[in-house]
């Protein structure tokens, strides 16, 4: 299924995510197996359908054995991708998506099949054209073997020590639920600050290695461990379970403000 891909994929991302080599790539476009688009710099750019067809021109190469003429033949002609020379548009979170499920070499349906969400869903998520909840967000990323902060960008390499409150990083959600991170770089521990709104949680329940704390400042939290039962949090209290609990949260009728530690940082 062809997406709608105008800001694509590098010739260095795609060779990472076929295996072969950028040098490789050039010569199947001169051998017209692919056609990618050029930027108006003349950087090539290339979609997922292109991708799908590269993985089938490596079978048939490495697997078959067959040669240029032959694939041409077995593929048909390479049509121009139509992605388009233009800006890169605004949807850094649905193209980080994109990019993470091209370099684990996954397909929209083996990632369906893996989280259990649609692979409708997912496409629109990498368009853009459809938000993602906090537990839809930590399936993919487990899937694709990354944290939520690395899905939102977060610098692991740089380590500060004092983060003051307008320098945390941010992971915002269109509901409103915000996680604020307390520590910049690699740690074995994850804390953030998290708000949840009213009437607003994680969206369903999700699991991950590790164990967590939560610490309410203010407000009400509710906190439901799958088969354990469900929790009240009121302002003072603390919780405390294994991340491979099943869980999910949420508030009610009033803003929630806790600090909230994962441990290692796996969420």
């Amino acid at each position: 299924m062809a997406e709608s891909c105008p800001a694509g994929f590098s010739i260095g991302e795609v060779a990472e995510a076929i295996g072969v080599a950028a040098q490789t790539l050039r010569l199947w476009e001169r051998e017209r197996l692919i056609s990618p688009q050029r930027t108006g710099r003349g950087y090539r750019v290339y979609t997922e359908r292109d991708i799908e067809r590269l993985r089938q021109i490596k079978r048939l190469r490495v697997v078959e054995g067959l040669n240029f003429a032959a694939i041409r033949q077995r593929l048909g002609p390479a049509e121009p991708n139509g992605a388009g020379p233009g800006d890169k548009r605004p949807n850094a979170l649905g193209d980080q998506l994109r990019r993470m499920r091209v370099k684990s070499r996954k397909t929209l349906r083996e990632v369906s099949e893996a989280t259990g969400l649609s692979i409708s869903f997912i496409s629109a998520l990498e368009r853009g054209e459809s938000g993602a909840s906090v537990a839809s967000l930590r399936r993919l990323a487990g899937v694709y073997n990354v944290t939520l902060r690395e899905i939102f960008g977060a610098d692991l390499k740089r380590n500060v020590p004092l983060v003051r409150p307008h320098e945390r990083p941010v992971m915002q959600w269109e509901n409103g639920v915000r996680f604020e991170e307390m520590i910049v770089g690699e740690s074995v521990m994850d804390p953030s600050f998290l708000h949840v709104p009213p009437r607003s949680g994680s969206e369903g329940f999700y699991s991950h290695h590790g164990e967590e704390f939560i610490y309410l400042l203010s407000g009400t939290l509710y906190v439901e461990l799958k088969e354990r039962g469900t929790y009240q949090l009121k302002p003072g209290d603390t919780l405390h379970f294994p991340s491979t609990t099943p869980h999910r949260w949420w508030t009610e009728d009033e803003t929630a403000e806790a600090i909230y530690v994962n441990t290692p940082p796996t969420f």
